[in-house]
């Protein structure tokens, strides 16, 4: 199966963490906010500070999301 990424920009208060959980659940994929670096942080024991660094290289999120629980 492919793997999706949709990415919602958006201004503070405008509703685009819903429409992201909404549109998620009518396609039928995860939504993940910017919480996943926390879960991801303390499931690995590395610091959000070094995974929010390895979110700029290219393809950790897909290498490593799947050995998490999020």
């Amino acid at each position: 199966m492919a793997k999706r990424i949709i990415t919602i920009s958006r201004e503070f208060g405008s509703g685009g963490r819903f429409i992201g959980e909404e549109t998620a659940k009518k396609l039928g994929i995860s939504y993940y906010d910017k919480d996943i670096i926390g879960q991801i942080a303390g499931q690995s024991g590395l610091s959000q500070e070094y995974i929010r660094g390895s979110l700029n290289c290219s393809g950790f999120l897909g290498s490593h999301t799947d050995k998490f629980h999020v």
